[in-house]
């Protein structure tokens, strides 16, 4: 754009203009003002620099959307949405063989958003296996999927440990797993479902939680918010204002109800701990002699816990 074009047209000022092709098809312009001898060489690399900007762009676009594409499908797969045939049609174009796969792993990062990328989703997968076998898959804000082949429970609790530690120093987020069952037949949902129970269960004290191992914790799962409100109310809500006395119940269960040592880990006389116990028998009206008193007392406090 020479001076002279500058006055003729409108809007136009002295400098280069250089179209910013991609694929083969120009998409934009880059306009540099200054004397066009001077500022071309220069504009030439700005117009280099534009076009791989852009083309690395949409190359990272294409693949967010290859990977929301994926994550469609799995969700699709998990909840048997749709019919069978049009599933393996769709697993047949991300070249998943469905029935190859027999377990679900939910990863959960507490109240962190994990934002993975698609680069950081195919790290982890590269972090979990060389060979590329299992399927990654964001599962929502702060959550992660992991579909797997068969593979004997020590191993794969070995795997996820390792893989746990990992993925901690790389993202510098705490992270818990919970791990359904493996199920025969391609049929992964009820893996899904218990490892999303196993996984609501996992804590920071138990990052790790095998759906298979839950006892307790299945029936306290399946308990209404209501329900265990009014059970807390019944049982141990006389405690919860006296947190010496919260605190003496958990000693004293975590210590196998050893009032001995319960006392030596809590520094306290024997006695000491006898008359809180006792304490907490007159404030709740159950007998800790007593197996039924003590089953409700224990679940109250469980519970109480869950509610703190």
């Amino acid at each position: 754009m020479t001076k002279e074009m500058s006055n003729r047209l409108e809007g136009v000022r002295k400098g280069v203009v250089l179209p910013i092709i991609t694929h083969g098809n120009p998409i934009a312009v880059l306009g540099i003002t200054g004397e066009p001898a001077a500022v071309g060489p220069y504009a030439l690399l700005v117009q280099k620099v534009a076009e791989l900007f852009i083309q690395e762009t949409i190359r990272q676009m294409d693949q967010e959307k290859q990977a929301r594409d994926l994550e469609f499908f799995v969700f699709d797969w998990l909840h048997h949405r749709g019919d069978l045939q049009t599933l393996m049609e769709r697993s047949e174009f991300f070249q998943i063989q469905m029935d190859l796969y027999s377990q679900v792993v939910m990863f959960r990062a507490g109240d962190n958003v994990l934002g993975l990328s698609y680069q950081d989703v195919k790290a982890l997968r590269r972090m979990w296996d060389q060979k590329g076998d299992a399927l990654f898959v964001r599962w929502g804000q702060g959550r992660l999927l992991l579909l797997i082949k068969d593979i004997s429970k020590c191993r794969l609790e070995q795997k996820l440990k390792k893989f746990m530690t990992d993925v901690i120093q790389m993202l510098h987020v705490h992270i818990c797993a919970g791990v359904g069952q493996a199920v025969t037949g391609g049929d992964l949902r009820n893996s899904y479902q218990q490892a999303e129970r196993a996984c609501e269960i996992a804590s920071e004290k138990k990052p790790l939680v095998f759906e298979e191992d839950l006892r307790l914790e299945m029936i306290i799962q399946e308990l209404r918010k209501t329900t265990r409100e009014k059970f807390v109310k019944r049982t141990i809500a006389p405690l919860s204002k006296e947190a010496y006395l919260l605190e003496t119940l958990q000693h004293w269960f975590e210590n196998d109800m050893s009032t001995s040592k319960a006392a030596t880990r809590m520094h306290v006389h024997k006695n000491t701990l006898h008359y809180r116990l006792k304490r907490v028998e007159e404030l709740t009206g159950l007998r800790l002699n007593r197996a039924e008193d003590l089953v409700l007392l224990y679940l109250g406090f469980v519970l109480l816990q869950g509610k703190r």
